[in-house]
């Protein structure tokens, strides 16, 4: 397969192109026009299609796409516009700098501490840099690439949480801006739709304010996704291993890739494949030889081990009959798509998931149309090959072989495959958070973004009257979103509608950096208050969830520095003792970052083993806080707790959870005599 550009590919030719009679009439324009100044009016509309998106972004998008439809009418017309090319590419370029400066003003809010997951393994990438074996010499549940690459971050700027809290924003524009590449080889248009589609979803948002992993993966995938349309095998199956080598649950994204390929070319699938693999290799192999059995403990047997998140779901690979986990598999799908983790996904994605079902829609029903308007013969011809006569429309849309061929219709059925095999991935796992679904949603702007491209893009000149209802019908069934998303929310939150009208005041707090072009931020995008019971767009929800800071880390590691020495180490909670670590310049003890509850309750660390590690590793203070596996109850039953180390001191933070104090306790080791040599706590 080789290199190439069909910026025009899936267009359908203009009258005068296919030799048609020429500029239409003045009448035929009005219908063009009235569609556009529709178009025009809508942002003034309460609740419009759009008013999900800033109003920095949903006005230009309006106006924007009414100017386009106008520029075509005026060019049919006869009449001195600029020229397509430099129009036409300032255009775009002035689209995609809002865009994405838009989504860059968005992510400055969420640049400080926080008590996430992410603490976790900005702790492991530093260790990591120091020389330290994952796998081997402490715990890690994911393959490599996830500490890689912030460890090479850190090694060149330093540890800080500004640099730290970048990486992940970064990532996820660096996932949008190989999107934006990929679709633009069918339709600049278009790919500005995505795009802004993509880097305004609600996940989005609030994933790639945390180094979860799921940023990189992104950025990953959407790279192998533009080197795949571009014609670049080796370079896509590097990039998809460097995406499986985030996280296991790239795999469906990397599924749907190999099957494009499968679908495109023969020779560019084996080549892809060896690209991959060889990459895979490369990046894991090394773990695994220096990690021994830790790896495959972290990386597979952990995730195997995890209890069931819910109690309707059944473990999937609990079995090795093939019939036993493809019933699993298709029971968890039921009790996911009825689960509220997928109800609040709908919820908070309406826009983009109602636009999608009517892309699958509309694809369908041309494909049948055409099907339909031609005759056996002319289908049986252009099956054979792959093109030809009546048939051309539906063999365009339905024909396999067109995946990667930089179309608007094959990209949207690469996409629509990886969004049903993430569909069907998230019933294998025994458990599902809401960050998991963030690769998922690069895919999902892609039909979303071709719906409504397609409504905008087939209102031309000389359509008549007639040729504009099914684009206002898309319009209007797309606006329907509101309503949906009005009535998720009544089911998914009954307090909100019981308590309607209720003001919540939420407070701005400025970023630990960039400070100055935050205020840029509030302004443009923040809200101080909403009313319960009203619809609310989801970016705000977003800001007002990242401001939430863990606002008392420096306190607390100023605390333990002043009161250790270096060779003494803490430990605790997961999401917090990592962060005040590095803070203080102190390990963690035995190098244990993950803490969390699901590696006690699945069998892979005991209490017991984990306090022989802590206690041979000097340990001096125990974090602990709601929320984590060191809670206050655990503290009063723990014996080594108990006989070890006392409450030394409260912090409360003001700011790490919505409306109220949040307490975390330091538990300090009281020292005794008569214990063995080099340890400092005792298990019994």
């Amino acid at each position: 397969m080789g290199r190439r550009k069909q910026p025009d590919a899936g267009r359908r030719p203009r009258p005068a192109e296919a030799g048609g009679a020429g500029p239409p009439s003045p009448a035929s324009a009005w219908p063009a026009l009235a569609f556009a100044g529709v178009l025009a009016v809508l942002p003034l509309v309460p609740s419009h299609p759009l008013a999900f998106l800033p109003p920095v972004l949903s006005w230009p998008a309006y106006l924007g796409a009414a100017a386009w439809i106008g520029l075509r009418v005026a060019r049919a017309r006869g009449l001195r516009v600029p020229a397509d090319r430099w129009g036409s590419l300032g255009a775009e370029s002035l689209a995609v700098v809002v865009v994405f400066g838009s989504y860059v003003l968005l992510k400055l809010p969420g640049l400080h501490a926080s008590g996430t997951d992410d603490n976790i393994y900005y702790y492991m990438a530093v260790r990591l840099g120091e020389g330290t074996i994952p796998y081997r010499d402490f715990f890690f549940s994911h393959p490599p690439m996830h500490l890689l690459v912030p460890a090479l971050v850190f090694q060149v700027a330093g540890f800080s949480v500004g640099v730290a809290k970048l990486i992940p924003a970064v990532a996820q524009g660096v996932a949008g801006l190989f999107l934006y590449l990929a679709v633009r080889r069918a339709s600049r248009a278009l790919a500005v739709v995505v795009v802004l589609l993509h880097l305004t979803a609600y996940q989005v948002l609030m994933g790639s304010t945390d180094m979860n992993g799921e940023n990189l993966m992104s950025a990953f995938l959407a790279a192998a996704l533009f080197c795949a349309v571009s014609g670049r095998p080796l370079w896509s199956g590097v990039l998809a291993a460097a995406a499986l080598s985030c996280g296991l649950y790239a795999m469906a994204g990397v599924a749907a890739l190999a099957v494009a390929w499968a679908a495109a070319s023969g020779r560019g699938l084996a080549r892809w494949a060896m690209a991959f693999g060889a990459a895979l290799l490369l990046i894991n192999l090394p773990f695994a030889v220096l990690g021994g059995s830790g790896y495959f403990d972290g990386v597979f047997a952990y995730h195997l081990a995890k209890p069931v998140k819910g109690g309707d779901r059944w473990p999937v690979f609990s079995s090795l009959n093939p019939f036993s986990a493809g019933r699993a598999l298709f029971h968890n799908l039921g009790v996911w798509l009825g689960s509220k983790e997928f109800q609040k996904s709908l919820y908070y994605h309406a826009p983009a998931y109602l636009a999608a079902g009517l892309a699958v829609a509309g694809i369908a029903a041309r494909a049948l149309a055409g099907w339909f308007r031609s005759g056996p013969a002319t289908r049986d011809r252009a099956t054979a090959r792959g093109h030809g006569g009546d048939a051309r429309e539906w063999v365009a849309v339905l024909s396999r072989r067109d995946l990667l061929s930089g179309s608007p219709e094959g990209l949207v059925k690469v996409a629509v495959l990886a969004v049903v095999l993430f569909t069907l991935q998230w019933a294998a796992l025994n458990e599902i958070y809401d960050f998991y679904l963030v690769p998922m949603m690069a895919f999902l702007a892609v039909p979303a973004g071709y719906a409504l491209w397609r409504a905008c893009d087939r209102v031309r000149p000389g359509v008549g009257w007639r040729g504009i209802l099914a684009p206002l019908a898309v319009i209007g069934v797309f606006w329907l979103h509101v309503p949906w998303a009005a009535s998720l929310s009544r089911t998914l939150w009954p307090e909100e509608a019981r308590a309607r009208g209720e003001v919540v005041t939420y407070d701005w707090r400025d970023p630990d950096i960039l400070a100055g072009p935050a205020a840029l931020t509030r302004a443009l995008f923040f809200a101080e208050s909403r009313r319960k019971g009203e619809g609310t767009p989801y970016y705000r929800h977003y800001l007002w969830n990242k401001r939430l800071a863990f606002s008392t880390a420096r306190e607390i590691a100023d605390h333990v520095r002043a009161t250790t020495t270096p060779d003494e180490t803490l430990t605790g909670a997961s999401t917090l003792a990592p962060l005040v670590a590095l803070l203080a310049g102190r390990r963690l003890a035995g190098d244990e970052a993950d803490t969390n509850a699901k590696r006690f309750k699945s069998g892979v660390l005991t209490e017991a083993d984990f306090f022989e590690r802590a206690c041979a590793d000097k340990v001096r203070y125990v974090v602990s806080a709601p929320r984590s596996y060191f809670h206050e109850p655990f503290m009063a039953r723990n014996p080594v707790i108990q006989a070890f180390f006392e409450r030394d001191r409260v912090f409360v933070d003001e700011k790490l959870v919505h409306f109220r104090g949040f307490s975390i306790s330091l538990y300090r080791r009281t020292d005794r005599e008569g214990l063995p040599e080099g340890r400092v706590c005792e298990v019994r």
